[in-house]
């Protein structure tokens, strides 16, 4: 019955999310685009064996996300065997079969529907796990090559791997040092250095087989420039709100495994129970805590790095970096009771009980109204939450369990596998499912895009910009499906000024309430978006690089910058002033190319030639600004005004104390 169950599962995971429309922006988008539309050697994300694979679901054509999904649905079904195995070191067939099934049905199912690698990684760690915990009857050796090879594999699905290698390491000295008797010090210390040997090769031969070059990098451009704009600040300042996310992520934990976190905990306070555990149990006790302990504190910390995008970011709650543990972390937890309950140790299980009482009191009054929540963090309490009284009824249930457990163990285990986590599933299918029918009707930007891709002439899209609001223009670029497209930020309901117009693009598709310049070229009207066509540029334009102003000649001089940096330079101060050497023409063109720093953004600039003062603003991606003047063919110079200089290092992002506001990465001067 177990395959037949493992089959009907893929069978609905598959048809669940057919047709549905994309979920998460802009990780959708730039997944598919890395994957299907751009060569992997540009991929700013380092995950190429993902990468690699889903290019094939562009054989799919237009139905490429349903194809992506069915190889989701594929590996995490298939990592349904795994987690059997691994339980049925420690459980009957029917115990396994039933948590096998209860975890893959429960909300972490959700990212089988994005165009994204957690469900591959889902599988890659399932594998991973399965060998180290079985491992015990190979070599040693082979057991730390197995582990290394499996773990530099799943660092090319998602570089997060990485973050596993030191649990790894510890688990495989643990093992090394709990065999046989002979040679325990020199496995203990020769078996987590070959893992990780083996690890690094496999993640650098894997990346260069399949980008070239690029894939040697260790976390790509798009974690390694993160990783670098963090490490110029001091780490006691990511303390203060890992302390915050951590608070958060522990009170989490605590309403949704309040059984299995007190019978660990009642282990590791009981010497009878631990000492009534099997080897078995006991490998998986020290293989969870540390891989648990692992991803948990990789997440703490990259979110207390997220300070750019404001204080909310640090009650972000990023499940879905860890989540992947919570199967081993439910079994731990029911393989300790199951084995232990004969044992003494009701001291033990009282404070136990008690701790995470507390625990889950704090996130009764605090976690909902404090942190964030959302299907895509942090599916498992966005089930929850999303309606008061499913959050009460399974609130006041796990309560219960953790009382009758404290009470009677055995009968704790057995109110929580045929009464909790079932009606735990049916909770989360509920939520998905009403997720599910808010996606199958188009937005304004799904149409738009829809409507685009369907007018453009196959290539033309490459030369198309989307001009939109916040994170749905992603999901325009996603329908529009082309390596190509741009994107550019307008303000909310503001009409679009015709300085914001890309000059050297073909198309522009306007998607909000914006009012059009009264030149723009209408070739494509809809509900809610109007696709332009940009008139193509005349006249003559010279480009002055900013990182090297004065080369070229076309500047004499240039004030109120910072040292030149190789992408071109920053503001530093209130107003930057630039002399040309020669006399702006009477129709003067300038194209100002650059982006705002922190409070500048979306506020005004001030252009200042001849007495000409146009207003204009720069949101926090390098963007085109397009300035028609008209002057009496003597002018040389062109002023631009910060509205708010400001250093990084009084805004707490790192220690750069220069007042920023304008980054410029070139200017380019002419005539119209």
């Amino acid at each position: 019955a177990f395959p037949a169950a493992l089959i009907l599962v893929f069978a609905w995971l598959v048809l669940r999310g057919r047709g549905a429309l994309p979920f998460v922006f802009a990780d959708e988008w730039l997944y598919s685009l890395s994957s299907r539309l751009q060569p992997l050697a540009e991929s700013t994300l380092p995950s190429y064996l993902f990468l690699a694979l889903y290019k094939g679901t562009s054989q799919c054509g237009a139905g490429f996300l349903d194809c992506a999904r069915g190889l989701n649905a594929l590996w995490f079904t298939a990592s349904g065997l795994f987690l059997y195995l691994i339980a049925r070191r420690l459980c009957t067939r029917g115990v396994a079969a039933v948590f096998t099934l209860l975890c893959l049905l429960g909300p972490v199912n959700s990212y089988v529907l994005y165009f994204m690698p957690e469900a591959m990684y889902f599988f890659g760690f399932s594998v991973l796990s399965w060998l180290a915990l079985s491992g015990r009857a190979w070599q040693p050796w082979r057991l730390a090559l197995a582990c290394g090879t499996v773990l530099g594999a799943l660092s090319q699905v998602k570089v997060h791997a990485l973050f596993l290698l030191p649990a790894l390491m510890l688990y495989l000295a643990y093992v090394g040092a709990t065999g046989a008797p002979a040679g325990r010090g020199r496995r203990a210390l020769l078996l987590p250095l070959l893992a990780a040997g083996v690890a690094i090769v496999v993640k650098a031969a894997l990346g260069y087989a399949l980008a070239g070059a690029a894939g040697l990098q260790l976390l790509g451009s798009f974690y390694g420039s993160h990783a670098a704009n963090t490490g110029s600040g001091h780490l006691a300042r990511l303390l203060g709100p890992a302390w915050i996310n951590l608070k958060g992520h522990a009170m989490a934990l605590a309403m949704l495994f309040p059984v299995p976190l007190a019978a660990l905990a009642w282990s590791g306070g009981s010497r009878a129970v631990r000492a009534s555990a099997p080897p078995e149990l006991r490998d998986l006790q020290v293989y969870m805590v540390l891989m648990l302990g692992a991803a948990l504190g990789m997440t703490v910390l990259y979110t207390a790095t997220l300070g750019d995008g404001g204080p909310v970011e640090f009650m972000r709650l990023h499940l879905r970096y860890y989540n992947f543990t919570f199967p081993l972390l439910l079994l731990a937890g029911i393989a300790t009771i199951v084995h232990g309950s004969g044992a003494e140790g009701r001291a033990a299980r009282a404070a136990a009980t008690a701790l995470v009482l507390v625990l889950m009191a704090l996130a009764w009054k605090f976690l909902l109204p404090a942190y964030q929540v959302s299907l895509i963090d942090n599916p498992e309490l966005h089930a929850l939450a999303e309606s008061a009284a499913r959050y009460r009824n399974l609130s006041a249930l796990q309560l219960i369990a953790l009382l009758v457990w404290a009470w009677r163990p055995a009968y704790g285990v057995r109110m929580l596998l045929a009464l909790v986590l079932p009606l735990g599933v049916i909770a989360a299918a509920a939520s998905l499912q009403e997720r599910l029918k808010q996606h199958r009707d188009p937005g304004p930007y799904d149409r738009a895009g829809m409507a685009v891709h369907a007018f453009l002439p196959q290539g033309e899209a490459a030369g198309l910009t989307v001009g939109g609001e916040g994170g749905d223009i992603f999901r325009a670029l996603f329908h529009i499906d082309s390596a190509g497209a741009d994107f550019i930020d307008l303000e909310p309901n503001a009409p679009l000024p015709a300085s914001e117009i890309p000059p050297r693009r073909r198309w522009l598709l306007v998607v909000g309430n914006h009012s059009l310049p009264a030149s723009a070229q209408v070739a494509l009207r809809g509900d809610g978006y109007a696709l332009l066509r940009i008139p193509q540029m005349r006249g003559q334009l010279r480009r002055v690089e900013m990182r090297a102003p004065l080369a070229g000649g076309v500047l004499v001089a240039a004030d109120g910058l910072a040292a030149a940096e190789s992408w071109g330079s920053w503001s530093a101060g209130r107003t930057v002033r630039l002399a040309f050497s020669q006399p702006l023409p009477r129709a003067a063109r300038l194209i100002v190319h650059g982006n705002a720093f922190g409070p500048n953004i979306g506020k005004d600039f001030f252009l200042d030639v001849a007495g000409q003062r146009v207003p204009f603003r720069l949101s926090w991606r390098p963007q085109d600004r397009v300035f028609d003047l008209d002057t009496d063919g003597t002018a040389r110079t062109l002023e631009i005004e910060v509205p708010e200089p400001a250093a990084p290092a009084a805004l707490g992002q790192g220690t750069d104390q220069r007042t920023l506001g304008i980054a410029l990465n070139w200017i380019e001067v002419g005539s119209r």
